[in-house]
C-alpha cells in the first residue's frame, strides 16, 4: 500500500508529537509514525513518572513537619504499588492528552517502525505501508548507554526506564553514573528507605553543574553525601549466593564489591542506535564528527527535504528544547521562516532541595567580563520559604557591570518553577533594574530573585 503526505514525522516523543501538531496548524498534511507508545521515552518512562515519584516520596519529609506544626499523623505506611497505580494513571492521562490533541488536528498516527527508502520515501514495517513525503523529521529519541560488561540483557541490570516501573522498593541500589539521573534517584528512593550508593568514575557527582551548587545540596541533605563512590570504575559484574547482582569497581587500586538488588546503569543517553535503523545511507543525511545527525538552526539535515530534532539531533537531550526544535521544524517544512534560538537554555534538577540553572555562571561569566555585579539572596530569609518548612537553598543572580543580567541559580523549593522568570529575563535582556522595579506578589518564592538583583545592586531589604 502506499499513501502520501506533506509532512511525515517519525518518533513520537516530545520533539516528534510537537512537529506534528504544529504542522497542522500550519496547514500541512501530517503523518506521524511511532514504533512503541506516543509521548515517547519523556512522558512514559522518563520525565514525567521520574517527578511523579519524587513528588510521592516528598511527603515522608512533609509529614515529619505536619507533626512539629502539631498535625499529629500517627504511624505511617507507604503502599508503594498503589503509588506506582497512580503514576502509571499520571502517564495515562498525559497520554490521552496527546492523542486527543493529535487527533483533534487530524494528524494521521501509524503504527510502525520507518526507515528511508529514497528522500521523499518511507516504508513502514508493521503496516507494510510505503509513505511519500515532501518533508520528513526524524524525531527518534535517544536510549540509555550501556557499558561494556554492564549490559541490560543481564538479570537485574536495568536503566533508568526500568526502575521507575518497580512494584516494591528495593532495599539496596546501586547506580552507575553520577549524574542528574542517578542523583534523582537517590532522591526518590532513599526517601522511601532505599540505600542507594552511587558510583562516578569523575571526581565528583553532577560535574554539569558547579561546585558551590553540588556542596549546597549535599550540605543541606546528607542522603547526597553518604554512599557516593568519586574516581571510581565499574570493572564487572557477578552474583552473590542469593542471585543479588555485585557491582565490581576499583578506586584508587583498590577493588569495591557493591551489592543491590539492581544495577541502574546512568552513564548517559546515545540517539545513534535508531539511525542504522532509518536507513540513511539511502538519503543525503550526513553525520557530524561526533555522530549526530547534521543539522542546521531550521533544525534541516544535510538532505533537503528532511529536518532532525530532539535526541536524534544529538545532546543536550532536554525534552524542552525538543519541543522548541519540533516546533521550529514544522514551521519551517511549511515554507516559513523560523530559527532555533537556545541561547538562553535553563536545565533543572529535581533533588531536595531542586536546582535550576539559565545563563552563565559566576565563572564563566568572569572569563568574559572584567567586573560582575553578583547578589545572593538565602531562602532563610524569605518569609514564603519559612512558612512552608522549605529555608534551605539560594538565589544568586550575575550581572556585568553595566547591570545588564548575565545568569541564575537557583537552589531550593520551587526552583523548576522560578526559573522561568529568569529565563524570561534573559531573553528580554533585562537589567537588574528591570528585575527590581518588577512587582513581585508577597509572600512568594519568586521574591528571593527580585531580592537577589537587590542585593547585586547593594540595595537588599531582606538578606542578611
Amino acid at each position: 500500500m502506499s499513501t502520501q503526505t506533506d509532512l511525515a514525522v517519525v518518533g513520537a516523543g516530545p520533539g516528534g508529537y510537537t512537529a506534528a501538531i504544529r504542522g497542522s496548524q500550519k496547514g500541512l498534511a501530517v503523518t506521524l509514525i511511532e514504533r512503541e507508545t506516543v509521548g515517547g521515552v519523556c512522558l512514559n518512562h522518563g520525565c514525567i513518572p521520574a517527578k511523579a515519584l519524587i513528588h510521592a516520596a516528598g511527603f515522608q519529609r512533609d509529614i515529619t513537619h505536619w507533626n512539629d506544626l502539631g498535625i499529629e499523623t500517627g504511624d505511617i505506611e507507604v503502599d508503594f504499588q498503589a503509588i506506582q497505580a497512580w503514576r502509571r494513571e499520571v502517564i495515562n492521562r498525559l497520554d490521552q492528552q496527546v492523542l486527543d490533541s493529535l487527533n483533534d488536528h487530524g494528524v494521521d498516527i501509524v503504527t510502525g517502525t520507518a526507515r528511508f527508502e529514497d528522500s521523499t520515501t518511507l516504508y513502514i514495517e508493521g503496516v507494510e505501508q510505503t509513505l511519500e513525503f515532501d518533508s520528513a523529521i526524524i524525531a527518534t529519541g535517544s536510549e540509555p548507554l550501556e557499558i561494556p560488561g554492564l549490559e541490560f540483557d543481564q538479570n537485574r541490570v536495568i536503566s533508568s526506564r526500568e526502575v521507575l516501573r518497580v512494584e516494591s522498593v528495593p532495599e539496596e541500589l546501586v547506580v552507575v553514573g553520577g549524574g542528574y539521573i542517578g542523583m534523582e534517584a537517590v532522591t526518590k528512593f532513599t526517601k522511601f528507605g532505599t540505600r542507594v550508593k552511587i558510583v562516578e568514575a569523575l571526581e565528583r557527582v553532577l560535574s554539569g553543574f558547579e561546585q558551590e551548587i553540588v556542596e549546597s545540596i549535599q550540605e543541606t541533605n546528607e542522603m547526597y553525601r553518604e554512599d557516593i563512590y568519586t574516581s571510581t570504575f565499574a570493572q564487572g559484574l557477578e552474583y552473590d549466593e542469593t542471585g543479588k547482582p555485585v557491582l565490581v569497581a576499583e578506586r584508587d587500586g583498590e577493588e569495591l564489591r557493591l551489592s543491590g538488588d539492581y544495577i541502574i546503569v546512568a552513564a548517559g543517553r546515545e540517539p545513534n542506535s535508531a539511525y542504522e535503523t532509518l536507513q540513511l545511507d539511502t538519503t543525503d543525511v550526513e553525520l557530524t564528527e561526533q555522530g549526530f545527525i547534521a543539522t542546521d538552526d531550521r533544525m534541516q539535515t544535510t538532505d533537503d527535504n528532511i529536518f532532525c530534532v530532539g535526541d536524534a539531533a544529538g545532546p543536550s537531550y532536554l525534552a524542552h528544547i525538543a519541543y522548541h526544535e519540533g516546533k521550529v521544524a514544522a514551521a519551517v517544512a511549511a515554507g516559513e521562516t523560523a530559527a532555533v534560538d537556545t541561547e538562553y537554555i535553563p536545565a533543572v534538577m529535581y533533588t531536595d532541595p531542586e536546582v535550576a540553572v539559565v545563563g552563565l555562571n559566576e565563572t564563566e561569566a568572569r572569563e568574559a567580563h572584567e567586573q560582575l555585579k553578583v547578589g545572593t539572596f538565602p531562602f532563610s530569609a524569605s518569609g514564603r520559604a519559612l512558612t512552608m518548612d522549605k529555608p534551605s537553598g539560594y538565589v544568586k543572580v550575575i550581572a556585568d557591570s553595566d547591570e545588564q543580567l548575565l545568569g541564575v541559580r537557583v537552589v531550593g523549593a520551587r526552583a523548576s518553577d522560578m526559573i522561568a522568570e529568569a529565563t524570561l529575563a534573559l531573553e528580554l535582556e533585562a537589567s537588574l533594574d528591570d528585575i527590581t522595579r518588577t512587582l513581585h506578589a508577597h509572600p512568594t518564592f519568586p521574591e528571593a530573585l527580585l531580592e537577589a538583583a537587590e542585593a547585586a545592586k547593594g540595595e537588599s531589604i531582606h538578606s542578611y
